[in-house]
């Protein structure tokens, strides 16, 4: 799983986090809640931040690896991911198109693109 998938399946679990630590706050009249809603912001902003970062260097990382393959000549295409002969017969093969360009992705696969976990 890359990290992108991580930092997105934690965006909830940090509202919620901020949400209590907002309401003990208000709890303890230590800072209200007509005051404290710029925060709940700002988080949402430094997720959102975090998750740009995070997959734009997950492409950059595709990219080398597509590019160290592709000038190492390391990928057969008669022969399994990885190189190896005797390799499982359960491994895929990476795409036909290693090494013919630039790797750029506009958007995020779909949650539910079955081949996600190996990205």
């Amino acid at each position: 799983m890359n990290r992108w998938y991580q930092i997105r399946r934690l965006r909830g679990a940090v509202i919620l986090i901020l949400i209590g630590v907002l309401a003990l706050l208000n709890q303890w009249n230590i800072l209200h809640w007509d005051t404290s809603w710029p925060l709940i912001l700002i988080v949402l902003g430094l997720l959102m931040i975090l998750e740009r970062a995070v997959w734009a260097a997950d492409v950059r990382a595709h990219q080398e690896e597509q590019q160290y393959a592709a000038s190492t000549g390391a990928y057969n295409p008669s022969q399994p991911f990885g190189g190896m002969a005797g390799a499982a017969p359960w491994t895929a093969p990476p795409p036909s198109n290693v090494g013919s360009g630039p790797f750029v992705q506009t958007q995020p696969p779909a949650p539910d693109d079955p081949g996600r976990e190996g990205r």
